[in-house]
């Protein structure tokens, strides 16, 4: 029997982890959850995951935070990290929010720290459902 993937979410927002959760479960894959950077770095250290979509904006330690220690890690350094977040967004109307420069520095301060990816909210199902296959392929899991 082969070994299921393990995949942990880290968001603060109960409902967006339970929107991943539904998505991914159906996918056939293993899901540990954390609602808040300090307690997502202890489960990645713990479980080590295949992946581990994580949010930025949390309390106690915010995404970037988590990602540079996981990548510093030489235990968790090779654990993908996709950044979900509503930061970053590059699509819709560069007026709204913040500058259009603020929205490319957060995602390549997230590329900086350890993110091997970036999807930002809101994101379909299906979407999030084919970025994480085709993350897990690269990263020879498949």
């Amino acid at each position: 029997m082969a070994k299921a993937t393990k995949i942990l979410v880290v968001d603060d927002s109960r409902p967006q982890v339970t929107l991943i959760e539904g998505v991914l479960k159906r996918e056939g894959y293993e899901l540990y959850t954390a609602y808040d950077g300090k307690e997502g770095l202890a489960k990645a250290r713990e479980i080590k995951p295949d992946l581990i979509i994580l949010d930025i904006m949390m309390p106690e330690m915010n995404g970037y935070e988590v990602s540079y220690r996981l990548h510093n890690d030489p235990d968790t350094a090779k654990i993908a990290i996709l950044m979900l977040t509503a930061k970053g967004d590059l699509e819709g109307d560069v007026a709204k929010n913040y500058q259009f420069a603020s929205r490319v520095k957060d995602r390549l301060l997230g590329f900086d720290v350890g993110a091997v990816d970036f999807l930002t909210k809101p994101v379909s199902g299906k979407d999030l459902a084919h970025r994480v296959k085709a993350l897990l392929w690269a990263g020879g899991i498949f």
